[in-house]
């Protein structure tokens, strides 16, 4: 069961994996640079530049979005596949890895001076 659910998500984030590289090579194929060079001044945005922009980062959330529900969908099922005791054991875990990470991550920002 565990292994058929870790197959099922590895296609999936297959395929998340070639929506985001489709959507990096769009970016990279859009004139960006040369838009940029053509404003008359800097920081300048004309309606080529702003709609591309706009486009990549509804790519990118559509992106997130998809990711987040294979998470949980991913949670859910291992859940169903783990007896009571082990889902509470393995939930206490990923909580505990979360908040580690959480407090390295901060005890990281305060010491390269970040809030």
């Amino acid at each position: 069961m565990v292994n058929g659910l870790q197959a099922k998500t590895i296609r999936e984030e297959d395929k998340l994996s070639s929506r985001m590289a489709s959507l990096q090579e769009n970016i990279a194929d859009n004139p960006l640079a040369s838009i940029a060079k053509e404003a008359s001044q800097v920081g300048e945005l004309n309606w080529d530049t702003d709609k591309a922009l706009n486009d990549h980062a509804q790519g990118m959330a559509s992106i997130l979005e998809v990711a987040d529900k294979l998470r949980v969908s991913t949670l859910k099922e291992l859940i169903g596949i783990l007896t009571p005791v082990q889902a509470v054991d393995f939930l206490a875990a990923t909580k505990k890895l979360h908040l580690s990470v959480h407090e390295w991550g901060k005890k990281r920002n305060h010491q390269h001076g970040k809030n």
